[in-house]
Formats: structure tokens, sequence, C-alpha cells
């Protein structure tokens, strides 16, 4: 976990100082144009086998980095149970990094086979 812990670290730092400014809603992001916006910019990251983003934005009128996982759902699985732990394991992961974040979702997106877990980190 502690690699967990360093990556996850160092994505921040990077997207605090030079990362892609998001300018959406939080509540309701375009998670995949999120992350072909990444990919293009060379920001998409693997962790935990997961692809894993974060963008500067604005939370609470705070400066703040979203940190987006995307997790695929795969049928041949073991169904609701897997992805429901790889869930867990992702927001367990960011948790023991940052110990306090300021917001946490997941949501499934049936057409994109993925579920998504949203974390928002104030910058203090």
């Amino acid at each position: 976990m502690k690699y967990v812990k360093d990556r996850l670290k160092e994505v921040f730092e990077n997207t605090v100082d030079t990362g892609i400014k998001y300018e959406g809603s939080v509540e309701s992001p375009e998670y995949y144009s999120l992350f072909c916006k990444a990919a293009a910019k060379d920001q998409l990251h693997k962790l935990m086998g997961n692809n894993l983003c974060m963008f500067n934005c604005s939370y609470d009128n705070s400066d703040s980095v979203m940190i987006i996982f995307s997790i695929p759902i795969n049928s041949q699985e073991s169904g609701a149970k897997n992805v429901a732990e790889r869930v867990m394991e992702v927001i367990g992961g960011v948790e023991e990094c940052f110990v306090t974040l300021d917001h946490v979702k997941s949501e499934e997106v049936k057409e994109d086979k993925f579920v998504y877990v949203t974390a928002i980190k104030k910058i203090k």
C-alpha cells in the first residue's frame, strides 16, 4: 500500500502544480470526456489496476483537486460483490493517503461499463 500512497501523493502534487483545470460540475462530471482529456494531456495514470486522473477544480469556493478512478465492470468476474470490493479498496487507499477528504462518491455508468469513484480534496 506504500506504493499506492506515494503514487497518489505524487500525482496529487503534480496536479496542484501543473494539472488540468476542470471548470464543470463536480456533482455530475462527464467522466468519459475527462478521461479522454487526461489521456490527451498525458495525465492518465494506472493505479491498483484502475485508470486514475486528477484535475484542479473549485469545491465549496476553495481550490481543490478532483481525483477520479475508473473501475471496469467485467461481466466475467463475480459481479457486483467484486466491483464493490474494488470500490472500497480504492476509497480505502485514497483515505489512507489523504486522511480527510471533502467529498467522495461512486457512480456506475452502465453505458461506459465502469464504476467511477470521485474524491475531492481541498488544497490547504
